[in-house]
């Protein structure tokens, strides 16, 4: 549990007492049964944290990985969902002004002019907002004054890169505040660079403004609106090759070369696997292309509150977000790829004496679709990722507070719709599970996913503070949800080649009565009514949490706390490449009970603050991103539930003064995680009992420390510098299960649809742990009292520290997500009231 107390002035030495939101009323921390972590803006400013994907250096217990496609995955204490598509939402809430940010791809603008953000561990629900079964974390905005007030930042860093923030505050009328902040990053050197050729990636360009007026409409009712808006233009992360698999499909029947394979041989050509070494920048994508993000974001949020009596108040909270990707790309192979001419020019050797130079065309086969005209300097990709689409979500929560003297009371109801329109194409290039024959009809290079989802979730929540006495309060707290998911979508054919692979693959040569750039996806595959079309499904679920708590006030300065609670995070359907329908089967719900205890005391006068908590969770029908059989592929990626796993640990904290000047936050979170029950698929398609393996993503040990040190230089000015540290153990990002051979896989009937993969000796692949690593970073500058100033430079990754977010098997590369390389730069700070 990490409770980072606010340090309410440069110069305090003892530690503040910081009032919290966690349970929607003002609270100290020591009061709350939950474990939260705490940071204010001032400390998210000196660690340098830009937004939710970097809390993960400073919050022990929460990790954070890239995707393929783009959205962020959370997973705090062990808890969370590998999925990497649009309409994926995460076991990790993430709120702004407790409004709901319903996806993690909207969530990354999230951290401009905050007054703190707050990390709530363990299920929530019974208060707000959405049901989540891993925690919370909540961003408060700073809000309007009445009293004019601005400031701004400027940053000048390495890659040329520069970082503008500013903010101006102040009454409109009597009773009507408001506040502007802008902030804009835009680097003009990439960091990462290109193995095969001079050429580099990773320029940022990113935008986000908020402007929010308080309204006080009557003495007791308060209003407050807020726009946010933020773009994203920046070069998306291309990934470190490992090794290349040629995935061949068909069977018998695959007759197909593997272009790549005389090249990405690393063997060969060691240089092209920057994965397997230790150089943060090295990296490789499409010669010829420039993978970025197009997104932007708009929200807006109204909340209400009226005091209908001293002991009484409404709430009313609406909230609308809409995202908008109109064009992003990814590269996930992590190679040049090669060019049209290259594939034309090949030829089949002394074997074309043969066959008479009939290999050139079979070759040449492997351009199809659009493919087939490429100009002969046109690069083909290895794997490509070109994205766009629409998410549009709004919410609605009303919520009573009743404050009796020997009670609290918490009631409301909540709704959210969300709409996802999104296409995604994926570009296979030259793959050979694709290329099955190359010759006419019998391969593709592209597909395009459409999906429409849309979920309701409504819910009614009602949680009680009992004060039994002064020094015990005992909470109670339900939640009732009913949630929908509806979806229509398919793998739509691109120009031609995948409709005719299909109809020759899965229709013995006939006509599926498909056509071109249509849906390909087969429905009700070996059956009677076997076809081509759109996959149109409902799933519908309801679930009952709960929280049960006790909090102790042992002492003035000590309180003791036990919980037990339940949550659970809503199904959904998956948006990828899909063969068969099966394939778009939704996810059910997961389910987690949570068992904790804590302490939390402040000792030495003052001096210092210690936070202790040890908990259980068991967990069920775990949400993952996982692959089924099918037909001619062998196996594909899917979504899945393990049927039983559990975490556990403990997690301490301690912030000290151990002398004027000097403050010292030292936190240690320890996790052991296990599956008990379930089969299913690792990366690399086989098939196990995954009984015995540790939960991916979740690092046994993880640990912070930081030290500040101030001291006065003249009367006016104090200089200060200050060194922090984030260790994380070894985690992988795969499953490691506890057997000796892999699962017979029997499926389907006759060639070439059969899939007959028999069992073979297990060992769990290394490549896809992270080994132990350590981030350090500095700070030194100097602070003007009286003009209310501050400069100083700053080094993340101090050492340049080689460390990955995820390893995956994207088709036929294994790829690494690098973090990020060194940077350094300097920063002023001005205020003025």
């Amino acid at each position: 549990m990490t409770a980072c107390h606010v340090l309410a002035n440069e110069d305090t030495s003892k530690i503040e007492v910081i009032e919290v939101t966690a349970q929607k009323r003002t609270q100290t921390i020591n009061e709350i049964p939950i474990s939260v972590s705490v940071f204010s803006s001032e400390q998210l400013r000196r660690l340098g944290i830009q937004d939710t994907t970097e809390l993960a250096n400073i919050v022990p217990g929460l990790n954070y990985s890239d995707t393929a496609f783009g959205p962020p995955v959370y997973t705090l204490r062990g808890v969370g969902f590998n999925e990497s598509s649009a309409q994926a939402t995460a076991t990790v809430g993430i709120y702004m002004d407790q409004v709901a940010i319903p996806f993690p791809i909207m969530t990354k603008g999230a951290n401009l002019d905050l007054e703190r953000v707050e990390v709530l561990k363990g299920p929530q629900g019974t208060l707000f907002g959405r049901n989540a079964t891993a925690g919370a974390i909540n961003y408060i905005a700073a809000k309007p004054m009445s009293e004019f007030a601005s400031g701004y930042s400027v940053s000048f860093a390495n890659y040329q890169t520069f970082d503008v923030e500013g903010y101006v505050t102040g009454a409109l009328s009597d009773g009507l505040n408001a506040r502007a902040a802008v902030r804009a990053v835009r680097s003009y050197e990439g960091w990462q660079q290109s193995v095969s050729r001079h050429d580099t990636l990773g320029r940022q360009d990113k935008m986000s403004a908020r402007v929010s007026v308080d309204w006080a409409i009557k003495e007791n009712t308060q209003a407050l609106l807020s726009v946010n808006y933020h773009e994203d233009a920046s070069e998306s992360l291309a990934p470190q090759a490992i090794d290349y698999i040629a995935a061949k499909a068909g069977n018998a029947l695959n007759a197909s070369f593997d272009v790549f394979g005389p090249i990405l041989d690393p063997r060969v050509n060691p240089s092209l696997f920057p994965g397997n070494g230790s150089d943060i920048r090295a990296a490789d994508w499409t010669a010829d292309r420039r993978p970025r993000l197009a997104h932007d974001m708009l929200s807006l949020s109204v909340q209400v509150k009226h005091d209908i009596s001293p002991a009484l108040s409404f709430d009313s909270l609406s909230g609308f977000h809409r995202f908008n990707d109109q064009g992003s790309e990814y590269e996930r192979g992590g190679a040049a790829g090669v060019t049209a001419g290259y594939i034309r020019n090949l030829t089949g050797g002394s074997l074309d004496t043969v066959f008479g130079g009939t290999l050139k065309d079979f070759y040449e086969g492997h351009l199809h679709g659009r493919n087939a005209d490429l100009p002969d300097d046109t690069y083909v990709t290895s794997d490509y990722v070109f994205q766009h689409g629409d998410i549009q979500s709004f919410s609605q929560e009303f919520r009573i507070t009743r404050t009796h003297e020997s009670s609290i009371w918490v009631a409301g109801l909540y709704y959210n719709r969300s709409v996802v329109d999104y296409d995604t194409t994926q570009d296979w290039g030259l793959a050979t599970n694709v290329n099955i024959l190359p010759t006419s009809g019998f391969g593709f290079n592209s597909l395009e996913n459409a999906i429409e989802q849309t979920t309701t979730s409504l819910a009614a929540f009602a949680s009680v503070d009992w004060l039994f006495s002064d020094e015990l309060t005992y909470t109670l707290g339900f939640r009732y949800s009913d949630d929908k998911a509806a979806y229509d979508g398919c793998t739509k054919d691109i120009d031609g080649a995948g409709l005719a692979l299909f109809n020759q693959f899965f229709f013995g040569g006939g006509d599926s009565g498909g056509k071109v750039n249509d849906c390909v996806t087969v429905i009700d595959f070996g059956g009677q009514n076997q076809s081509v079309g759109n996959i149109d499904d409902t799933l519908d679920e309801s679930s009952l949490s709960w929280r049960l708590a006790v909090n102790y006030q042992w002492r003035p300065s000590t309180s003791l706390f036990a919980s037990y609670s339940r949550g659970f995070k809503a199904g959904s359907y998956p948006s990828l490449a899909a063969i068969v329908a099966n394939q778009l089967d939704p996810v059910v719900q997961e389910q987690l009970d949570a068992y904790e205890i804590g302490v939390k005391t402040v000792l030495a006068d003052n001096l210092a603050q210690l936070n202790v908590s040890a908990f259980y969770y068991d967990y069920k029908d775990k949400q993952l991103l996982t692959k089924k059989t099918i037909p001619v592929f062998r196996t594909a990626f899917t979504l899945g539930n393990i049927d039983k796993s559990y975490v556990q640990g403990l997690e301490l904290d301690l912030q000290w003064f151990p002398i004027e000047d000097l403050y010292i936050n030292a936190a240690v979170s320890v996790l052991k995680s296990k599956v008990t029950e379930g089969n299913g698929f690792n990366q690399l398609g086989q098939s196990l009992d995954l009984s015995g393996s540790p939960l991916p993503f979740t690092s046994e040990v993880q640990a912070n420390l930081l030290a500040r040190y101030e001291w006065d230089v003249q009367s006016n000015f104090r200089a200060f510098i200050a060194v922090d540290g984030a260790f994380t153990s070894e985690f992988s990002a795969d499953f490691q299960a506890d057997a000796t051979t892999t699962n017979l896989v029997a499926d389907f009937i006759g060639s070439p649809v059969e899939v007959f993969i028999p069992p073979e000796p297990y060992q769990y692949d290394e490549r896809f742990t992270q080994p132990n690593y350590l981030l350090l970073n500095a700070r030194v500058g100097l602070v003007n009292l009286e003009n209310d100033w501050k400069v100083y430079a700053w080094v993340k990754n101090l050492t340049n520290e080689y460390y990955v977010s995820t390893v995956v098997k994207n088709n036929e590369m294994v790829a690494a997500y690098p973090g990020m390389t060194r940077t350094f730069g300097v920063t002023f700070e001005k205020r003025s009231f």
